[in-house]
Order: C-alpha cells, then sequence, then structure tokens
C-alpha cells in the first residue's frame, strides 16, 4: 500500500468511499432510491391480499375478511397463506414509508462500507427527531395525522412485525384484521397523499415499473 493512501485523513477516507459507492452503483440519488420503495411497496402490499389499490380514485382499499381468507387459501398456501400474506403487508408498508420519507427529502439511508443502508422499521418512529416525524412537518401534516400515522407504524412494528419476524404461531393473526381497514389504509393513503407529485403519480410509476427498473440495471463493464 502506497504512503498517501495509508495516510489519509477521516475526510479524504469518506470521500474515496462516497466515490466507490457511486462508481459501484451502491448509491442512488434519493429520489431514486424513493421511487424505489414506492412501487416495490404497492406489489408488496397488494399481494398481501389484505389491501387494493384503486387506480381510479388512486388510493389504498380494505380487502373484505371472507375475500382474504378464500384468497390465501387458495392461491397462496393453505397452511402458511395468511403468515405469508401478512409478511408481505409489514414488507410492503415499510417500504411505502421510507419511499415517501427519501421523495419528501426526508433523508432516512446511512452509508455501510460500499453499501447504504436504510434503517429499521423502528428507526421510522423512535426518536423525537425520528423520520415520519421529520416527514409530517415537511408535508405540513396535522398534529393528529402525525399521531395517526405514526401509532400505525408503532403497532405494525411491535405487535406484527415483531410477530411474525420471530417464529410462527397459529391463529393470532386474526386478531389484527379490523386493523387493516380502520387504521392501516388511513395511514397509507394519508403517505401517498404526501407524495410531491401527488397519490395519482404512483399510477404513473406502477405502469413505468419494468422499463425503470431494468434502466437501473447496471451492464457489465468491459474488461
Amino acid at each position: 500500500m502506497c504512503w498517501a493512501r495509508q495516510h489519509r485523513t477521516p475526510c479524504e477516507k469518506r470521500t474515496v468511499l462516497q466515490r466507490l459507492r457511486v462508481q459501484n452503483g451502491m448509491i442512488r440519488d434519493q429520489h431514486i432510491d424513493g421511487k424505489l420503495q414506492i412501487i416495490a411497496a404497492m406489489s408488496l402490499l397488494e399481494f398481501s391480499r389484505l389491501v387494493l389499490w384503486d387506480a381510479a380514485l388512486s388510493e389504498f382499499t380494505a380487502v373484505p375478511r371472507d375475500s382474504f381468507e378464500a384468497d390465501w387459501q387458495t392461491n397462496i398456501d393453505p397452511v402458511f397463506g395468511r403468515l405469508i400474506c401478512w409478511i408481505n403487508f409489514s414488507a410492503g408498508a415499510e417500504y411505502l414509508a421510507k419511499g415517501v420519507c427519501l421523495l419528501r427529502n426526508v433523508e432516512i439511508r446511512k452509508p455501510k462500507g460500499l453499501q447504504m443502508t436504510f434503517g429499521t422499521l423502528g428507526d421510522l418512529y423512535n426518536k423525537k427527531d425520528a423520520a415520519l416525524r421529520r416527514l409530517a412537518a415537511a408535508a405540513n401534516a396535522t398534529e393528529s395525522q402525525q399521531r395517526a400515522v405514526i401509532e400505525a407504524y408503532k403497532h405494525l412494528a411491535t405487535d406484527i412485525r415483531n410477530r411474525d419476524a420471530h417464529a410462527y404461531v397459529p391463529g393470532v393473526r386474526n386478531d389484527h384484521f379490523h386493523d387493516v381497514g380502520s387504521q392501516f389504509v388511513p395511514c397509507f393513503n394519508l403517505l401517498v397523499r404526501w407524495l410531491p407529485g401527488g397519490a395519482s403519480i404512483v399510477n404513473e410509476w406502477r405502469d413505468d415499473a419494468p422499463h425503470f427498473i431494468a434502466s437501473l440495471v447496471r451492464t457489465p463493464r468491459n474488461p
């Protein structure tokens, strides 16, 4: 190793790492990353069978319980379908919040080596300056709107995601089905309305998703 490399200052080392992240496609503009999270969230949430996206109204709607129960048993898995649906729902909800944050210039990413990390679900609401609080301020949300979003994500993290991430327990997911329509759907609709282009921009992004994703795939460099 050359002398100059050995004696770089911490600031110089951070600059080099940042350059390497960009060169290797590990860091993107936050608005691109935000859009990625949104379109992934839409697919995950709809795959959960718990919610539907109404393109005409540009809003989420809750799926009736009977339809949900029939759908996961028939089209997902006759035994573990409900579990699979709730796991997809939790992941989609997390992506949605993180995507809206990034698109409203609320930075949630942190560098780690050559990678960028997006933090945990708890990071969104746990601190006084947590991302969802900063997002609410950026969106000029009311106090009740901020509280509704934070309470929904706290409930998601502590009572739903934490439950499903660590063990399978039969029958516990029925207790939270009512929360989809009463708490999560209003929260999600609030979040998409906070997007810079409004909720209707989601329809355009979903239609363009295959081309958008393909445009980000880096072709191998010639030797």
